[in-house]
C-alpha cells in the first residue's frame, strides 16, 4: 500500500510538495475534503500515471515520490505493473466522446454465459418483425401524401405572401415560417382576419419608401408686445425747452429742416444756404428750442424704427418646410396650420407698420404728448401656432424614427392575417390531428418493430464477450434512474452506444454523464482480468454534480462494490457526502481475524490551497478535529473565524487570502436558516447589519462582496486591506453574538469540545 506522497514538483498547484510531519500516513481507507480548485483532481493524476504506465505528455516535466511499504514510487518507475484504477475526468475524457455523434465507448468484459441456441425464436420474431415493416409501409404512404397536400399548400400561400410583403428572398419566409405562425396563432386565429381598411392602411405603411427624412422645427421670437409698450412709452414724452420757436414748433418739415441745419453751422459765421452773415444770437436761440432732450428723442425714435425694421424683415423671411417633406397623414394638418400662421404673421406685419408710423408722427411733433391706441396683438395665437406646428413636425419624426418598426409590425399583422385564412382553406386543424393519428400509429408500429428488433438483438448479444458488461451496466443505471430510458447498446464491432429510448443519447445533462461515467468504471472494477482486492482504487469527486439523491445512490455503491478493494482513495468538496463517508468504514466484527477497529483502517484529510508570497500551491494535512466532529462545514468556518479574531498576528498571508470565502461562507449559511425567505444574500445582510455602524457596515459588505467568490476579477491578485479585513471578522461574529447569544455560546462550545 501507498504510506504517504513524499513529493510532488511542477504539477498545477503542487509546485514544490512535500508531505507534512505531522500529516498522518495513509491507511487502508483514505478520503480528502477540499474546496473547488483546491488540488483534488490534480493529485488524482499521480495515481493516474500509475495505471496509465507513464506521464502526460501535457505534465512532462512533473517529478513525484510516493512512499510504499517497501519502496518507493517515482516518474522514473512507472512502468511497472501497479495494480490501480483512477476515476477522474481524465478518465471520463478518455473513455467518452460526448460530442461524437457515435457515442461509441469500449466494452466491459466480463465472465461471458454458455452460447444457448435460440434460431428458432430468432427466425420467429424476424418474420413477425417483416409483417410489421409491410404494415408500417402502408400507413407512412399515407401520411405521406396528405403531408405532400398540406406542404405544397402552404409552400404556394407563403410564396403568395412573400409577393404581397415585398420579400424577394424565399428562405426569409417559407412554409416552415408559414405553418410555425399558423401554429403560434391556434387559439385566437380568427380575431386576426382583418377588416378590408385596416388591411389596406397596413399594405399602404408598408409599401411607404424610406425618402423621409427628420425635419427641423420652426422658431421665432416675438416681439410686438415689447415694442408695443416701448413705443407707448416714446409717444407719452413731452419735451420741455427754454424757448420755444412756435413757428418751427407748427412747422415739422421746416423744423427738421433747421436741426439738420444746425450740425452744418456749427463754427460757421455765414450762412451755408444764402451766404448772408449769420445774426450772432440765432444758433443760441434755436439751441434753446433743439435741446439735448429733443435730440435724445430722436435719437431714441431713430433707435426704435430700426430695431423694429429689423424685426418685421426676420418675420418676412420667415421660412417654413415644404409639405411634400411631410408623410401623407400630416400634410393636410400641417398646411391648414401654416396658412393660418402665415394669416396671423401678415397682421402681425401689420402691427408693426402701426407702431412705425406712430414713430414717424411723433418724430413730426416732439413738443406733444401722443396716445398710441390698443392694438390687437396676436403674439400668442402665433406662439400657440408655432407649438401646434411643432407639434405635428414632432409627431412626423418620430413616424420617420419608428417608420421600420411600423413597417414591421404590419407585415406581422398581415402576415397573422394570411395565416388565420388559411387555416380555413385547407381545414389545417383536422388535417394536423389526421397526421397526428398516422404518426402515433407509426410510433407504435415502430416500437413494436424495435421491440422485436431488441429482442432479437438482446438473444444475439447474448454470445457477445461484452454483453454481460452492457447488461450489467444497464442493470446499474436501472437502479440509480428508477427507469431503463437510458442504456447502453452493444455494436457489432464489439463497443458500446448509449441511447435513450430507442435513439442514441446525444444530450445527456452533466448529472447523467456523471453517472453513467461513475457506473462504467464501477463495473470496469468487475472485469475478468482486474482484482479487485488485491488493487488500489482513486475516485476523484464522484458526487461532484449530482443531486442528493443520487449522492446517496453513489454512497451505496461504494459501500457495495469497492470495500474489498486493497486500498481506497476518495476526493470531494461536498460536506454532506464527506459527511457519509465518515460512515463508510465499519469496524470489523468480534471474531474477525486480525480485527481491525474503524480508526484502524480509515484517515480524513483536509487538501486546501494557500498563498504565499503572492504564490498560490496546495497542501494536505490532517482533518481538523472541528470538521471530524461535526456534520456540518459551519462549525469549521466559525472556528477558522473565530481564531482569526482572538490572534494577534492578522498579517497571515495564507489565512488573509482566503478569509472573505471564508467569512461569506459562514454567514451565507447563517443567514439562511435565520432568514428562510428567499430573498438574496445582500437584501439579508443589508437587514441583519442594519443597526450597526455606517462606516463598520459598509467595510464589511465590501469585504463580503467584492473579495470573496470571485466576484471580482481585479482582486483576484491582492490581498483584502489587514484593517478592513479585521473589522469584518469582528463585525461579523459582534453581531451574532450580539443578536443571537445563544447560538453564538454554542458554537463557541462546539470547538471547545
Amino acid at each position: 500500500m501507498i504510506k504517504k506522497i513524499a513529493k510532488i514538483s511542477n504539477l498545477g498547484t503542487f509546485k514544490d510538495f512535500t508531505w507534512l510531519r505531522n500529516c498522518n500516513e495513509f491507511k487502508r481507507y483514505n478520503f480528502f475534503y477540499g474546496w473547488n480548485y483546491s488540488g483534488k483532481t490534480t493529485l488524482s493524476r499521480i495515481f493516474k500515471f500509475l495505471e496509465d504506465k507513464r506521464l502526460n505528455p501535457d505534465f512532462e516535466s512533473v517529478s513525484f515520490i510516493l512512499k510504499t511499504e517497501s519502496d518507493e514510487i517515482t516518474e522514473i518507475n512507472i512502468g511497472q505493473d501497479f495494480n490501480i484504477r483512477v476515476f477522474n475526468e481524465d478518465f471520463i475524457e478518455e473513455n467518452f466522446r460526448w460530442n461524437d455523434d457515435k457515442h461509441e465507448i469500449n466494452p466491459v468484459l466480463l465472465l461471458s454465459k454458455e452460447s444457448i441456441e435460440l434460431e428458432d425464436t430468432v427466425n420467429n420474431l424476424i418474420k413477425e418483425k417483416d409483417e410489421q415493416e409491410k404494415h408500417l409501409k402502408e400507413i407512412v404512404k399515407k401520411k405521406q401524401s396528405h403531408e405532400k397536400h398540406k406542404d405544397q399548400f402552404l409552400t404556394d400561400k407563403a410564396s403568395n405572401m412573400r409577393s404581397i410583403l415585398g420579400i424577394t428572398n424565399p428562405k426569409e419566409f417559407d412554409k416552415n415560417e408559414l405553418e410555425e405562425k399558423i401554429n403560434g396563432i391556434r387559439d385566437n386565429y380568427r380575431n386576426l382576419i382583418l377588416q378590408d381598411e385596416e388591411y389596406n392602411q397596413l399594405l399602404t405603411t408598408i409599401r411607404i419608401s424610406t425618402h423621409y427624412e427628420m425635419l427641423p422645427t420652426i422658431s421665432m421670437q416675438l416681439k410686438l408686445n415689447k415694442y408695443f409698450n416701448e413705443v407707448e412709452n416714446i409717444l407719452t414724452k413731452k419735451i420741455t425747452v427754454q424757448q420755444v420757436i412756435e413757428k418751427l414748433k407748427d412747422n415739422p418739415k421746416l423744423s427738421t429742416w433747421v436741426w439738420e441745419g444746425i450740425n452744418l453751422h456749427k463754427n460757421e459765421a455765414t450762412c451755408q444756404f444764402c451766404g448772408n452773415r449769420l445774426p450772432e444770437d440765432l444758433l443760441e436761440r434755436l439751441n434753446k428750442h433743439f435741446s439735448d432732450e429733443f435730440e435724445q428723442l430722436i435719437n431714441q425714435i431713430d433707435r426704435q424704427e430700426k430695431q423694429i425694421n429689423n424685426h418685421k424683415n426676420d418675420i418676412e423671411r420667415f421660412q417654413t418646410p415644404d409639405k411634400a417633406r411631410f408623410f401623407p397623414g400630416y400634410q393636410k394638418e400641417y398646411e391648414e396650420k401654416l396658412r393660418v400662421l402665415l394669416s396671423e404673421l401678415k397682421n402681425y406685419t401689420y402691427s408693426l407698420e402701426g407702431l412705425l408710423n406712430k414713430l414717424k408722427e411723433k418724430r413730426e411733433k416732439p413738443f406733444d404728448a401722443l396716445v398710441l391706441e390698443d392694438i390687437n396683438s396676436n403674439q400668442t395665437s402665433i406662439e400657440n401656432l408655432i407649438n401646434e406646428i411643432n407639434k405635428i413636425i414632432a409627431d412626423n419624426n418620430q413616424k420617420v424614427e419608428n417608420l421600420e418598426k411600423e413597417k414591421s409590425q404590419a407585415k406581422e399583422k398581415i402576415k397573422n392575417h394570411h395565416a388565420a385564412k388559411a387555416v380555413d382553406e385547407i381545414k389545417y386543424f383536422a388535417r394536423v390531428r389526421l397526421l397526428d393519428c398516422y404518426n402515433k400509429k407509426i410510433k407504435q408500429l415502430k416500437n413494436k418493430k424495435n421491440e422485436i428488433e431488441r429482442k432479437i438483438n438482446e438473444i444475439n448479444s447474448q454470445i457477445k464477450s461484452g454483453a454481460l458488461g452492457a447488461e450489467k451496466i444497464n442493470y446499474y443505471l436501472t437502479q440509480f434512474f428508477n427507469d431503463d430510458k437510458l442504456k447502453l447498446k452493444l455494436l457489432d464491432n464489439g463497443k458500446y452506444q448509449i441511447y435513450r429510448d430507442i435513439e442514441i443519447a446525444k444530450n445527456l445533462s452533466t448529472g447523467e454523464k456523471n453517472i453513467i461515467a461513475l457506473i462504467y468504471f464501477f463495473v470496469r472494477l468487475e472485469e475478468k482480468d482486474f482484482n479487485l482486492s488485491e488493487s488500489i482504487v482513486f475516485i476523484d469527486d464522484p458526487v461532484s454534480s449530482l443531486d442528493s439523491n443520487h449522492t446517496f445512490k453513489v454512497y451505496g455503491f461504494l459501500a457495495e462494490k469497492i470495500l474489498n478493494c486493497k486500498q481506497l482513495f476518495i476526493t470531494t468538496h461536498k460536506f454532506d457526502f464527506f459527511n457519509l463517508l465518515k460512515d463508510l468504514v465499519k469496524s470489523d466484527p468480534d471474531g474477525t481475524p486480525n480485527k481491525q477497529n474503524k480508526r484502524d483502517k480509515e484517515n480524513y484529510y483536509l487538501i486546501k490551497k494557500i498563498t504565499s508570497n503572492n504564490d498560490k500551491f496546495t497542501i494536505i494535512e490532517n482533518l481538523p478535529d472541528v470538521l471530524r466532529k461535526f456534520k456540518s462545514e459551519y462549525n469549521y468556518l466559525f472556528s477558522i473565524l473565530k481564531q482569526y479574531n482572538e490572534s494577534k498576528d492578522k498579517s497571515n498571508f495564507e489565512l488573509l487570502y482566503i478569509l472573505p470565502n471564508i467569512a461569506r461562507r459562514f454567514l451565507e449559511a447563517y443567514l439562511f436558516q435565520k432568514y428562510p425567505d428567499g430573498k438574496k444574500f445582500k437584501d439579508k445582510c443589508g437587514k441583519y447589519f442594519a443597526d450597526i455602524d455606517l462606516k463598520e457596515k459598509q467595510t464589511t459588505l465590501k469585504i463580503l462582496d467584492e473579495y470573496s467568490h470571485e466576484e471580482n476579477p481585479e482582486h483576484l491578485q491582492k490581498f483584502p486591506d489587514i484593517n478592513e479585513m479585521e473589522t469584518c471578522v469582528k463585525c461579523v461574529l459582534e453581531t451574532i453574538e450580539k443578536k443571537d447569544k445563544e447560538h453564538y455560546d454554542a458554537l463557541c462550545e462546539s470547538n471547545r469540545n
